[in-house]
């Protein structure tokens, strides 16, 4: 009896060489050593730009919300429903969305305070005007 090769198709054997390599990757986040899973990450990304979790792990790796977003963002064009990539870009961005809130009402504020001053202003022109017309 011959032996059965593992895998009959080649992209079969891919997949799981990728996975693999994804695995290797998150052993070394959890490792703390995130330039070395960052680089089997990228090479992943490299090879399939639709490899969903590489881009979630790589999220984690990268140095900058901005970048870890980025990331998110990748995972959800990918697979649009998947609620850990969602909720990481949701928390990432709570407090760009609280501070955009409170910029918009101090806007609000300083229009209305320049609204009011220039209303002074004319009021103040005004008064001057009739107190010298008049004499």
């Amino acid at each position: 009896m011959s032996a059965v090769p593992p895998y009959d198709d080649p992209s079969q054997a891919e997949r799981a060489a990728r996975i693999d390599r994804l695995i290797d990757a998150i052993e070394l986040v959890k490792a703390n050593d995130l330039k070395a899973a960052q680089a089997i990450l990228r090479d992943l990304i490299r090879d399939d730009a639709d490899f969903a979790d590489a881009w979630l792990w790589m999220s984690v790796t990268v140095d900058t919300l901005d970048q870890a977003s980025v990331c998110l963002d990748n995972v959800l064009r990918v697979k649009p429903f998947n609620r850990d990539a969602a909720s990481a870009l949701y928390r990432i961005r709570v407090p760009a969305m609280k501070f955009e809130r409170r910029r918009v009402q101090l806007r609000f504020w300083r229009d209305i305070a320049s609204v009011l001053l220039w209303i002074l202003v004319l009021g103040c022109l005004y008064a001057v005007f009739v107190t010298y017309a008049v004499t």
